[in-house]
Order: structure tokens, then C-alpha cells, then sequence
């Protein structure tokens, strides 16, 4: 199987400026992970644009997705947590129909805000800005578990040189109990 990752640039305070790329393509993010969690479909040719209902409700379930909190907030319960790979996904604070979300990671005492972009075209997502790269999953879940598998490279985006590279795998979501007032 080959290796993979995703490099991630981002200037703190700047959501506007992140970057993801594949240094390496490889098979379609959805055919790794473990084997059999696939679910036939009666027809796939055809989805709904985004935000649909059902994409919506796909994402609120899980206990990774913390909704509108601001960056601030998350990025002082990441940091309150301290375990490197604590991950979470909120909504992007101009959230639009093509950048819906923000995957944001501890790691190396630093927070990465990671754009989660919805490509209309292919009705995929990806993350970054796409200026390096455009790896393309058929849903957050796939990229929350893409990353469990394999490491997401981290770039501090104000190491202008782009030599300073972390790279994590998510590990553990930062949940709601505890860490944020309920809604």
C-alpha cells in the first residue's frame, strides 16, 4: 500500500491561508481503512448539492463535530486538553456552501485550523486551498478516518520556508462533554 500525506500550511489567526497537498497520489482515499465497512448503494451517480439535509445530519452525529464554536474557543480546549492527535470539526465562521467546515488538530503544543472545502463539481470534499494538492474524499467522515490511518503532514504557516514539518495522525476527538457549554 502506498505511503500518503497531506501537507497543511496555516497562518494562526487566518483561515483564509491554509494550504493541503498529496506530496505522493496514491488510490482513492476511500479504499483504504479496514475492509468491509462499505454499505451498497442503490444508485450513486446522482447527490444532492451541499448542504443537503442528510450531508448536514451525516456530519452532526458524530462526536468529532462541535458546530459553531468559534476558533478561539476550540483552539483554548485543544490546548487545555494537551494530547497530541486531539482532533475536532467545527463549522467555518463564514461557513459557505464550498467551505462548510474547519478540521482543527493538537499537536506539538499548536493548533492547526484546517479548511474542509466542498467541491461542487465532484460533490467531494478536500481540505486546504487546493493551491498543492486536491486529494478528494465522498465525505468528512472519510477524511476524519483517512487520517486515523494515515498521517496528516502539519505545516506552521509562519515558518515562511515550509521546513518545519510535523506530522500526526488524529487520534482522539475532543468532545463536547466537558470542554463546551451545551448549545
Amino acid at each position: 500500500m502506498p505511503s500518503h500525506s497531506a501537507v497543511t500550511s496555516l497562518f494562526p489567526g487566518d483561515e483564509d491561508s491554509m494550504q493541503a497537498c498529496s506530496a505522493q497520489r496514491c488510490q482513492s482515499p476511500a479504499s483504504h481503512g479496514p475492509p468491509g465497512n462499505t454499505l451498497p448503494h442503490p444508485d450513486t451517480s446522482w447527490r444532492e448539492p451541499f448542504p443537503a439535509p442528510s450531508d448536514e445530519k451525516e456530519v452532526r452525529h458524530n462526536e468529532w463535530y462541535v458546530g459553531q464554536y468559534s476558533r478561539q474557543a476550540v483552539e483554548e480546549a485543544l490546548m487545555k486538553e494537551n494530547k497530541d492527535g486531539t482532533f475536532l470539526v467545527r463549522d467555518h465562521s463564514t461557513k459557505s456552501k464550498a467551505e462548510p467546515y474547519v478540521l482543527v488538530v493538537f499537536y506539538g503544543n499548536k493548533v492547526y485550523n484546517v479548511k474542509i472545502r466542498f467541491l461542487e463539481k465532484s460533490q467531494q470534499f478536500a481540505l486546504g486551498t487546493g493551491l498543492r494538492g486536491d486529494e478528494k474524499f465522498d465525505s468528512v467522515e472519510d477524511i476524519i478516518e483517512y487520517y486515523q490511518y494515515f498521517p496528516i503532514t502539519l505545516i506552521d504557516g509562519k515558518d515562511k520556508t515550509g521546513a518545519h514539518r510535523e506530522q500526526c495522525y488524529l487520534t482522539q476527538p475532543l468532545t463536547l462533554a466537558g470542554h463546551f457549554p451545551p448549545g
